[in-house]
């Protein structure tokens, strides 16, 4: 998930498409016949015996094969005397000599279909690329660099396994307005507990979801700039009306997620100078597990959140940003989101989210 380089949010988000697209294009190929005839090739080509057959038929010179002997020799017995004279006076008496029987014999051996074949065959210097082998190995280079062929040897089976390993068991694309996944307010383990409040000491009163809305696929959370009087929690008055300058929400989902392990991530957009979170926690928790990091959020990036059982590690884009211990290892988590204003901070702010998605191993 980490390069070297911070990718733009458009670019970060185009990788992570890529992504699945390279594991769906990489099972495609594997098995695909494109491939078996690449690897049939492949072995043949690479074979001792190919590969002797093919540096005997480039490397030999026509001199050093039979046939070249036996042209060779045939026209050496051609400027004989004895042939010359038996070639002049056609006496029957000449054949007996040794010579002229030779070069009669080498007449007829050359004028057979089977050795000018042989020999045209040899004397082509380049007689490797008339053989069916030829063209095998012509077809394998091609495979070679054949684009699919160069794509999945580009990458390695464990890769794509590891990109596998990771399913989508959770998402959130805002398509409409928030459905019932979502419930405005904090999570409690008990229905008896207010879920819609707000804290003393924050400069906001959460207003059951009247400052958020869905639009083109983007939910927006406001902060905005109006005085109202809500619940707020007090830690030692408990649960009293107070009032607020400034209104935002808070939200989180009923379904708890995967506890042992899995990635969160979000793109999201923020503005102004409200503070936001969306995290991973429990039911009353004191503690969460943040995906945006409180001094690492920039305007405009796709945030990720690795958990295990030992350790989160934090994702701005494509860079690290944050590493740390998991302070709820084994516990069943929800999301929850909201913007806030710390106390005496005065300031509005949004944030927008594209999308939320998790993914479990």
């Amino acid at each position: 998930m980490q390069t070297v380089k911070m990718l733009r949010t458009k670019q970060f988000e185009q990788w992570l498409q890529e992504q699945t697209e390279i594991a769906v294009r990489y099972r495609k190929i594997e098995k695909s016949d494109l491939l078996e005839e690449y690897n049939t090739l492949k072995e043949v080509v690479e074979s001792a015996e190919f590969q002797s057959k093919k540096t005997r038929l480039t490397t030999t010179r026509y001199a050093d094969t039979q046939e070249g002997s036996t042209m060779a020799l045939y026209k050496s017995l051609r400027w004989n005397t004895a042939v010359i004279l038996y070639n002049l006076l056609k006496k029957e008496a000449w054949k007996a000599k040794p010579e002229v029987e030779q070069y009669l014999e080498l007449a007829a051996q050359i004028q057979t279909p089977a050795f000018q074949e042989a020999n045209a065959f040899w004397k082509n210097p380049k007689r490797w690329l008339t053989t069916p082998e030829s063209q095998q190995e012509k077809r394998y280079n091609e495979l070679v660099k054949h684009a699919d062929i160069v794509f999945y040897f580009q990458h390695t089976a464990q890769e794509i396994a590891e990109l596998e390993s990771y399913k989508l068991t959770w998402a959130a694309e805002f398509e409409t307005q928030m459905s019932g996944a979502w419930q405005t307010g904090f999570l409690y383990p008990s229905k008896a507990f207010k879920a819609d409040h707000s804290h003393v000491g924050e400069g906001q009163a959460y207003v059951q979801g009247r400052n958020t809305h869905v639009a083109n696929r983007m939910l927006t959370i406001s902060t905005k700039k109006e005085k109202t009087t809500a619940a707020a929690w007090h830690p030692t008055k408990g649960m009293i009306m107070h009032e607020f300058a400034y209104t935002s929400d808070v939200w989180h989902t009923v379904e708890a997620v995967a506890p042992k392990s899995g990635v969160l991530q979000a793109k999201v957009r923020l503005a102004g100078k409200a503070k936001h979170i969306l995290c991973l926690t429990k039911a009353n928790a004191k503690k969460a597990l943040h995906l945006l990091p409180a001094d690492k959020q920039v305007k405009d990036a796709i945030y990720t959140l690795v958990w295990n059982e030992k350790e989160v590690i934090n994702y701005v884009n494509n860079v690290e940003v944050s590493r740390s211990q998991n302070p709820l290892a084994g516990e069943a988590l929800h999301l929850l989101m909201r913007s806030y204003l710390p106390e005496n901070v005065k300031a509005t702010g949004k944030m927008d989210i594209d999308w939320i998605r998790i993914y479990t191993k």
